[in-house]
């Protein structure tokens, strides 16, 4: 299947390469500390930018080893570019605070940053901040440490159209109104969704409902096993096919170029 032009590579958890003509973007790059393989940062083939959705720390990891390999321009949102910028003692000229809604044309790729909002973990400030304390790995790292609530606060989704036109939509949240209401109106042809087992049926809907043709699921490696995953993944595209019987559903393989 190559009706869009565009390489995508899965590498763990919501980590993907997205080849755009000579142009690499890699998200959210956690892969060392990833269950389920054994990649790290130095699978990564190219990086000319990359896009942080938040920055709780299965998305942020392999960061400065990839800044310091690759030079690549750095987007994330503005409340937490300066405590990223700080944590990976990063070049500021390299890191672009980005907004809502403002396209950033770097030649192959345009890139617009969307509103989102994490996951609702149904916790209060002081309680998820004692459970991120409460982990050997962040103790380790204060600085990291100190970015965590604000990983649960601010969030960005991205919508990449290449320089054809195709659109590729990378989300992260749950499939409420206010996300249909934001995404809905883009028409992305390639939707790159977060799993979430409680909710096959309103993703399902919601891919639908945004117009996407081909559907990737991320982030079910973070939370199961592979036995336990690919039968939920299965329910998601049977749903998803029955909403869209001309669409693709497509169950990545950690480190697979899909060429869509």
């Amino acid at each position: 299947m190559e009706k869009y032009g565009i390489r995508i590579k899965w590498n763990t958890i919501a980590s993907f390469e997205l080849k755009f003509g000579e142009l690499t973007v890699v998200s959210d790059p956690c892969i060392g500390m990833a269950p389920g393989t054994d990649a790290t940062f130095e699978s990564v083939e190219g990086c000319d930018v990359i896009t942080i959705s938040h920055v709780h720390w299965d998305h942020v990891t392999d960061l400065p080893a990839l800044v310091k390999k690759f030079d690549p321009f750095v987007l994330v949102g503005e409340l937490s570019a300066t405590p990223l910028l700080r944590w990976m003692d990063g070049n500021p000229q390299k890191v672009y605070p980005v907004m809502p809604n403002i396209d950033l044309d770097f030649g192959e790729v345009s890139i617009r940053p969307l509103f989102g909002r994490h996951v609702n973990f149904g916790t209060t400030y002081s309680e998820q901040q004692a459970n991120f304390e409460s982990r050997p790995y962040l103790q380790a790292d204060p600085a990291l440490l100190d970015m965590q609530v604000l990983g649960s606060t601010e969030y960005r989704n991205y919508l990449f159209t290449a320089k054809g036109g195709a659109k590729v939509l990378l989300w992260g949240n749950e499939p409420t109104l206010t996300q249909e209401k934001i995404v809905a109106p883009l028409r992305p042809d390639i939707a790159i969704l977060q799993f979430q087992k409680a909710r096959i049926p309103q993703l399902a809907a919601f891919a639908a409902t945004i117009g996407c043709k081909v559907l990737i699921p991320h982030h079910h490696d973070f939370r199961y096993r592979e036995e336990e995953y690919e039968p939920m993944l299965n329910e998601l595209k049977e749903a998803y096919l029955k909403l869209v019987p001309d669409g693709t559903f497509i169950s990545p393989k950690h480190g697979e170029w899909m060429c869509l």
